[in-house]
């Protein structure tokens, strides 16, 4: 557990540094939904959208990019796109997380905690869950707890799911996946 802390913390600075800079000149747009809202902006190639539902929250941002974010059933969303990549990020409960920063670079996180009782019907309070991808320039990073699925592609990704552990990381010299866990 603390490989992965320590590699999603080095990812967030490794990425905050690539975006900062760039914010500088980007042209940007800032979405931010509760409550059961819907917001869209669009600025030529520059887009973002949060949508939720109550109880929900949804953050997302584009910085010449395009991030899309969506949250139901108490979940907390965040998806960045930045320079040309695509950040997607879509919850039913925990916190899904996605950032695409570079020309063709896509990252898309959907979690599902939400489950119903047997008895009433009526969700059940979602479980805690936390799920990560992040891809850089033309690579794709996709977190997918339907099927307990991570996935890396090209030569700069990560993703991370909470729930079964599963993570993987590819870069120019090689790539890295732990095997799904037996608790998804």
């Amino acid at each position: 557990m603390k490989l992965i802390s320590a590699i999603t913390c080095i990812a967030a600075i490794f990425g905050t540094a690539l975006i900062l800079p760039a914010t500088a000149l980007a042209t940007d747009a800032h979405c931010a939904s509760d409550g059961g809202t819907d917001v869209t902006v669009i600025d030529g190639s520059t887009a973002c959208r949060a949508a939720t539902e109550t109880p929900g929250r949804a953050w997302a941002a584009g910085y010449d990019g395009v991030g899309y974010a969506r949250a139901r059933l108490g979940a907390t969303a965040l998806g960045v796109g930045a320079a040309g990549g695509v950040g997607a990020s879509d919850g039913v409960g925990g916190i899904p997380i996605a950032l695409g920063y570079g020309a063709d670079a896509i990252a898309q996180t959907s979690i599902a905690a939400a489950t119903t009782d047997s008895e009433t019907d009526q969700p059940s309070p979602p479980t805690p869950l936390f799920a990560v991808s992040i891809a850089f320039d033309g690579s794709r990073a996709q977190v997918a707890t339907a099927d307990s699925a991570v996935i890396c592609l090209g030569t700069a990704a990560f993703a991370w799911n909470s729930a079964t552990g599963a993570t993987c990381l590819t870069t120019p010299f090689g790539r890295w996946q732990t095997p799904r866990s037996a608790l998804g």
